[in-house]
């Protein structure tokens, strides 16, 4: 099977898998949890700031799409400069960085990386409509780095390729 093909079956697969646990969790869920409740309102609290107004609830949207741009942003860009300077086995040559300056760059991006994760994590399971926004904007910001690093590659197979999943 060619990767392509590979590609668009997981992709596929992946999305069957998010279909079902959004299944099993809308079957379960349990309607006295504030967990999917959506908007401004009492419970809510993120990082022990109580968000009880639509104009904290902008604020706070507000912030979460900037963080979430700059986050992606530096992640796209740094880590595949960094993992495929460390840990491609066939590049013995690192020319642009000393080894104590790639350990260090490595290191603080991985360390910065994890301890804004742990922040997330609080953020994001403040309240379901808050885990999806964050994703959304993610995503979008993807749209464009993953675009910005596609136009510094060349392509040899620019053919238009439309795959439709027939289900009968």
């Amino acid at each position: 099977m060619k990767n392509n093909y590979r590609l668009r079956y997981c992709v596929f697969v992946n999305f069957l898998l998010f279909l079902i646990i959004l299944l099993v969790m809308l079957i379960f869920k349990d309607d006295n949890n504030h967990y999917l409740t959506y908007g401004p309102n009492d419970d809510l609290y993120v990082l022990s700031i109580k968000i009880n107004t639509i104009q904290k609830y902008v604020y706070l949207q507000i912030f979460l799409c900037f963080v979430e741009i700059i986050r992606v942003f530096t992640n796209e860009i740094a880590t595949p400069i960094l993992g495929f300077n460390i840990y491609n086995p066939d590049k013995k040559f690192i020319t642009e960085f000393t080894k104590n300056e790639l350990q260090l760059l490595a290191n603080g991006m991985w360390l910065i990386n994890s301890l804004t994760s742990a922040l997330f994590i609080l953020i994001t399971i403040s309240q379901f409509d808050i885990a999806i926004l964050r994703i959304i904007y993610s995503e979008i910001t993807t749209i464009f780095t993953i675009r910005l690093l596609l136009n510094e590659k060349e392509f040899t197979n620019e053919k238009i390729e439309i795959t439709t999943f027939n289900i009968d």
